[in-house]
């Protein structure tokens, strides 16, 4: 299962478009795709005294469980000042350093032009690294004008294509789901499912 992590609170936002345009390609493929939409399910601030041990049903342990349920992401946020979103970043905070590991990630940033996206990208990137994911090598840039005059542009179909084909291809078996504060450890990982050095750069 492929989870799409919106981090706009906006209901016609131009990050949620994209994202959909994402998720209408995965499901296309025959993948299973859930959004997991902040603004609606986590919307509350990151308790720093739930996070080496999140009480079962808080905030941090739904969310944990959510992403330890998924084989991927797509992760999709506004541009603020140069950056991703504060919801967004809330969320981020609740994970633990393993949370992404083994799951490729796509990203997506909306902003008022491409260079503030693809900076935003460029900071997401960083993050999901550090989560031991691994953020594909195409990330999408958007902007209001990729919708001028209000279907979605050559380009960001061209540009969403490469993004899904990439995070579909270096996908995992789908994950059935484990608490993340009970998941028992894992083996030697399987190098048939490792994407190229090239996207850990």
């Amino acid at each position: 299962m492929i989870l799409g992590i919106l981090g706009s609170a906006a209901r016609d936002s131009v990050s949620r478009r994209v994202l959909e345009l994402a998720a209408t390609r995965i499901r296309a493929a025959g993948t299973a795709y859930e959004l997991l939409d902040l603004s609606v399910e986590f919307p509350e601030r990151h308790r720093i005294e739930d996070y080496e041990n999140p009480p079962p049903g808080s905030q941090t342990d739904r969310l944990r469980a959510r992403i330890a349920a998924s084989s991927g992401a797509v992760i999709a946020t506004p541009v603020y000042h140069g950056s991703y979103s504060g919801l967004l970043k809330n969320a981020l905070d609740h994970l633990t350093g393993k949370a992404l590991a083994d799951r490729p990630v796509g990203l997506i940033a909306a902003g008022g032009g491409p260079r503030g996206a693809g900076t935003a990208c460029d900071q997401m990137r960083s993050v999901v690294r550090a989560l031991g994911g691994w953020a594909v090598p195409t990330h999408v840039a958007s902007t209001g004008g990729d919708f001028t005059p209000g279907a979605p542009l050559e380009g960001l179909h061209e540009r969403m294509d490469d993004l899904v084909a990439e995070l579909l291809s270096f996908r995992p078996a789908d994950r059935v789901p484990v608490s993340p504060a009970h998941e028992p450890g894992r083996g030697p990982r399987p190098h048939a499912h490792r994407p190229p050095a090239l996207i850990l750069c």
